[in-house]
């Protein structure tokens, strides 16, 4: 219980970065507490924050959440309820809409906007985020393994290694991944083997390459860093070439034409659905 007690406390402070932001919010609910007038406002602003925020540090009610529910690793969603941007922005704006001077206005305007320039962050300094160098707002090397997997009006089957599993289905719907947020944050779903095997330094290809032949996936996308102990072409993966910081692999046995012609290759093929 006593760890439950602590973890909510260290989501406000990473929710809060600085500081600066969480100030100005504080702020502006003493100020609507005590001058809003419309009590509907105040309401919806004032009680309905105080009382999300309460609630969120509140042992009993963490405790349910976080353990009862299961919810410990996205708790820190429940501070989304708090409207703290509204509430500053309102505020901000009946301040200044009770100046009459105009440029008293603009003096009190300049601190406000300074602390919004303070407490931001560069957003691309965050190890998660790069510049956009193409429509897609992907990685390049990402964009072009894209390009070379997508099949026309029907999907294809991939998997990718997990510090770029964010970007394919950016690129298209089409593209199927065996394994996602699910896998990552705890560990579960049928296709945990497969992660399992590539998050390895060296990679097991024998064993990779047949489970991603059970799944029917169509091409295994790798890091270059990882190290093969045998080649994939012995394990009917074929490599495609070489994308940037990852290599590309292509399966020899799956299907790739439009679903129409699936059971005649099935046939053809003498393979059973």
């Amino acid at each position: 219980m006593l760890e439950n007690i602590q973890t909510p406390i260290e989501i406000l402070k990473l929710y809060s970065g600085n500081a600066t932001f969480m100030l100005m919010f504080i702020i502006a609910l003493v100020y609507l507490w005590c001058f809003e007038k419309d009590k509907v406002k105040k309401a919806v602003l004032v009680f309905a924050s105080v009382t999300a925020l309460v609630l969120f540090v509140f042992p009993p009610f963490a405790y349910i959440f976080m353990e009862k529910a299961g919810e410990a690793s996205t708790y820190y969603r429940f501070l989304w309820l708090v409207p703290s941007t509204i509430v500053s922005a309102y505020a901000i704006v009946r301040i200044i809409s009770r100046i009459k001077k105009v440029y008293i206005k603009f003096i009190v305007f300049i601190p406000i906007i300074v602390c919004i320039m303070i407490g931001g962050v560069y957003m691309y300094d965050a190890p998660v985020f790069i510049k956009s160098s193409n429509a897609y707002q992907i990685p390049d090397d990402v964009k072009e393994i894209c390009d070379e997997i997508i099949s026309e009006n029907r999907e294809v089957g991939a998997v990718f290694p997990e510090e770029i599993l964010q970007y394919p289905r950016l690129y298209s719907a089409y593209i199927v991944m065996p394994y996602g947020f699910e896998t990552l944050q705890f560990g579960k779903g049928d296709a945990e083997e497969i992660h399992n095997e590539m998050v390895k330094e060296t990679i097991d290809v024998k064993t990779l390459a047949n489970l991603c032949e059970e799944r029917k996936l169509h091409y295994i996308i790798l890091n270059q860093n990882r190290i093969l102990d045998d080649d994939f072409s012995k394990y009917n993966f074929e490599f495609v070439g070489h994308y940037g910081n990852y290599d590309l692999y292509k399966s020899t046995t799956a299907f790739f034409g439009q679903w129409e012609d699936y059971e005649d290759w099935l046939k053809e093929n003498g393979k059973e659905d």
